[in-house]
C-alpha cells in the first residue's frame, strides 16, 4: 500500500485561472498593479497602513530582523516548536537563535513565562509565531519586550485572518510577516 499524504488539497476554478491569466497578459509577474492592489487590499484588511508583499515568508522574517537591528552579536527568542524558517531569518541576519519553550500540548505556542526566563543582555529581539492561527500571549509578550526593550517580530504564516480581542494576528507587534504559499488558509501560489 501506498500512502499518498498532500501537502495541500487546493480548490481552484476557473477565476483563478483566469486571475493568472490577466497577470501573464499584463506581462508583470511581480511588483506590477496586481501585486500593489494586493499590498493596498491586505493592509486594507488588517487595518495597517503598510503591506509590502515579497517572495516569501522566510525573506519576511529575515527582513524584519534587519530592519529592526538584529546583526551579530544579538540573539532572537524564537518558539522551539516552529518551521525552520523561524530560526534561519535570525540565523542569515548573523545573530544566534535562543529556542524557548511552548506553554505545553493544549498550547503550542511560546510561553510568555519562558520568554521572560530566556532574556539575556544579548537578546534584541522576540519571534512569535502563532501556531495554526491560534495566538500567542501577546499582551504578556508585549509587556515583557517594552519593560525589556525587546522588539517582537511576529510570524504569521498560519493567521491571515485570525483576530485576538478584535484584532488581527500579525499587527501586535512591531512588524509581522505572512505567508501565502499553496498550503496556507490564502494562498497567493507562492510568497
Amino acid at each position: 500500500m501506498e500512502w499518498r499524504i498532500p501537502l495541500a488539497d487546493l480548490d481552484y476554478d476557473q477565476e483563478e485561472e483566469q486571475a493568472v491569466l490577466d497577470v501573464l497578459h499584463r506581462r508583470w509577474l511581480t511588483m506590477g498593479a496586481i501585486t500593489a492592489a494586493f499590498e493596498d487590499e491586505f493592509a486594507a484588511y488588517l487595518n495597517v497602513k503598510y503591506a509590502l508583499a515579497i517572495s516569501n515568508a522566510t525573506q519576511a522574517l529575515h527582513l524584519a530582523c534587519l530592519a529592526l537591528g538584529v546583526c551579530p552579536g544579538g540573539e532572537v527568542l524564537v518558539p522551539s516548536l516552529t518551521f525552520v524558517a523561524t530560526a534561519n531569518s535570525v540565523l542569515y541576519s548573523g545573530a544566534q537563535v535562543r529556542f524557548v519553550d511552548i506553554n505545553g500540548a493544549d498550547d503550542l505556542n511560546i510561553s510568555a513565562q519562558q520568554i521572560e526566563q530566556q532574556i539575556t543582555p544579548q537578546t534584541k529581539a522576540i519571534i512569535v509565531m502563532h501556531y495554526g492561527g491560534y495566538t500567542c500571549q501577546m499582551p504578556e509578550i508585549l509587556e515583557i519586550a517594552a519593560r525589556r526593550g525587546l522588539a517582537v517580530i511576529e510570524d504569521a504564516a498560519h493567521a491571515p485572518g485570525a483576530k485576538y480581542g478584535g484584532k488581527s494576528l500579525g499587527t501586535w507587534g512591531d512588524v509581522g510577516c505572512f505567508s501565502f504559499f499553496s498550503n496556507k488558509n490564502l494562498s497567493t501560489g507562492e510568497g
